[in-house]
């Protein structure tokens, strides 16, 4: 009867938990001491905010942490990507259209 408990026991408990010597004995008395000790080895109140370094970083916290978080990135985007576009227009089909010289020869 005594080997159907035990296996019983450690289909439910972890092995270490589950020992036969610590069937009997006070079960995790020196475990539960070690975690109480780290728990009060642990720094207590609120986290301290993170030093951002460099320019994402330096972005980052201008713009998006804490009560700074604001719509303007999605300002400097639009315009970012309409700049870009706009070079890439003009480098490859506007600078060769300056004077529209081309386009009053095709329609004479």
């Amino acid at each position: 009867m005594s080997f159907i408990v035990k296996r019983q026991l450690s289909t439910l408990i972890p092995p270490k938990i589950a020992s036969a010597s610590n069937l009997g004995a006070a079960p995790g008395a020196k475990r539960l001491a070690d975690v109480v000790g780290f728990y009060k080895a642990l720094p207590r109140g609120p986290a301290p905010a993170p030093v951002r370094k460099g320019l994402l970083g330096k972005y980052t916290a201008k713009y998006f942490d804490g009560d700074n978080a604001s719509g303007v990135p999605l300002v400097h985007l639009i315009v970012t990507v309409f700049l870009i576009s706009y070079t890439l227009d003009y480098n490859l089909h506007l600078k060769h259209h300056k004077k529209g010289a081309e386009h009053e020869e095709a329609h004479h």
